[in-house]
């Protein structure tokens, strides 16, 4: 297992988050997104953010997706509700595929969303068989950018668009306060600039049709959730993103102070590869 993929299973998330998923249906009973509140939705904003970006696509049910760096699950589940699209998950954390396999199956949407174990940088996809690649926070992980951008870009059909959300370096004074929700310690955390990142998406054949800084609107939602968590934290029991993240609101905590410094920051893109 990649050191990666032992950070996000620390603790062992699987079971804990069965329990919780218990306590809402029990016995197994189907679930619906409200039921499940986006708290699979692994990034900053939620389902609040994942709106947005999928706002910016107008996807149709004709669309195949590529989930890249899926997590639980949540975002595909929503862009397949919602649009009517297909979606192929993929993530290098076994016990994260595993639940959102489980999700997918117990909200009936394991015809179109489809989770497996693999490498963005070694994807275990045809050339040109997607026509998106969505990916939310996973280049803070990620040391090759380069190659993993390169293997994004050959799964894209001509003309198929990249949308992406990601944490990126800001240019606030000071070293990065860990552990954030991505890295425990400095060698686990691969932030570049904004436009570092920009640079990286023109090199690897994409032109840039969208570019924000959603920093401001986003990490305002952000604080407002660890607020509400220091003031009244939940029941280890019950549904939410401490179910399968350790510590919380610890890293939460670094991460608001991280961005309230200008050591971090938001950028939120549509990129498209040329029709030839």
């Amino acid at each position: 297992m990649t050191d990666v993929a032992l950070h996000y299973s620390i603790g062992g998330p699987y079971a804990r988050v069965m329990a919780a998923l218990d306590a809402v249906a029990p016995d197994g009973a189907p679930l619906t997104l409200e039921q499940l509140g986006g708290f699979d939705e692994f990034h900053s904003g939620g389902r609040m953010a994942t709106d947005r970006l999928a706002t910016l696509l107008a996807l149709g049910p004709d669309d195949v997706v590529l989930d890249a760096g899926c997590g639980l699950g949540g975002s595909a589940r929503y862009l397949a509700d919602r649009y009517g699209c297909r979606v192929v998950g993929v993530d290098l954390t076994p016990e994260f595929v595993a639940l959102a396999t489980h999700l997918n199956e117990r909200t009936g949407l394991a015809g179109r969303v489809d989770v497996r174990v693999g490498d963005l940088c070694d994807l275990d996809l045809d050339d040109r068989s997607v026509d998106v690649v969505w990916i939310c926070h996973i280049s803070m992980n990620v040391v090759d950018k380069v190659a993993m951008l390169a293997e994004l870009a050959r799964v894209l059909r001509p003309g198929g668009r990249l949308a992406l959300f990601e944490i990126v370096a800001g240019d606030g004074d000071g070293d990065l306060e860990f552990p954030v929700p991505w890295a425990t310690e400095p060698s686990g955390s691969h932030l570049v600039t904004a436009d570092a990142l920009r640079d990286l998406v023109i090199d690897a054949g994409f032109s840039v049709e969208e570019w924000h800084d959603p920093t401001a609107e986003v990490m305002s939602a952000v604080r407002s959730r660890y607020e509400e968590f220091v003031a009244d934290p939940p029941r280890p029991d019950a549904l939410g993103m401490h179910t399968y993240v350790p510590d919380l609101t610890n890293r939460v905590g670094s991460y608001v102070r991280n961005s309230d410094a200008g050591r971090t920051r938001l950028v939120m893109c549509v990129a498209r590869l040329p029709e030839g």
